[in-house]
């Protein structure tokens, strides 16, 4: 989708092959060179640190081990003044919540936070609050989006699932 709309440098991950061929020939198709990887997002790669100007994951949050995770190497992944943009779904509810059906529903993970529950997660991987813009869409889904304005190391890596990563440097 962003190298259609004139990105010039397009990394697309996909972790199911079929799904990685199907973008290789849609991006042939619209005549866009987009590199596809087939990899989870959980794979190291520091050489992507700092290097992307906008991470976009639409659909992807709800079905990953741990969405925390996931938005803290987009975070480590973006260049100060890069963008990441998650459209996810979403759950209604007072405070901060998320709902959670594992595999019992189609085969995959399914979380689904709330607005308050979204936009604490960017928080807590280094966005800063006044930075986060959050949307309900018209279709109940849940449009994040925030700008890394600085390198930032995590806040507290207590409970951090990948002890020892790249990610807890020291900056």
């Amino acid at each position: 989708m962003l190298a259609g709309l004139g990105a010039k440098s397009v990394t697309a991950m996909e972790a199911h092959p079929e799904s990685a061929k199907a973008a290789r020939h849609l991006s042939k198709i619209v005549g866009c060179d987009a590199d596809i990887v087939t990899s989870d997002a959980y794979r190291d790669r520091k050489a992507w640190k700092n290097k992307f100007d906008v991470i976009y994951c639409s659909g992807v949050v709800y079905h990953v081990t741990d969405p925390i995770l996931l938005l803290r190497i987009c975070f480590a992944y973006l260049k100060v003044g890069g963008r990441l943009i998650i459209e996810t779904k979403s759950t209604t509810g007072p405070g901060s919540q998320c709902s959670f059906s594992g595999s019992r529903e189609k085969g995959w993970n399914w979380y689904a936070p709330n607005r308050q529950a979204l936009g604490r997660w960017f928080a807590d991987v280094g966005f800063l609050i006044d930075d986060i813009e959050l949307q309900t869409r018209p279709n109940g889904r849940l449009l994040g989006s925030a700008v890394k304005k600085k390198k930032s190391a995590m806040p507290d890596s207590t409970g951090f699932s990948r002890p020892g990563s790249w990610l807890e440097e020291k900056l």
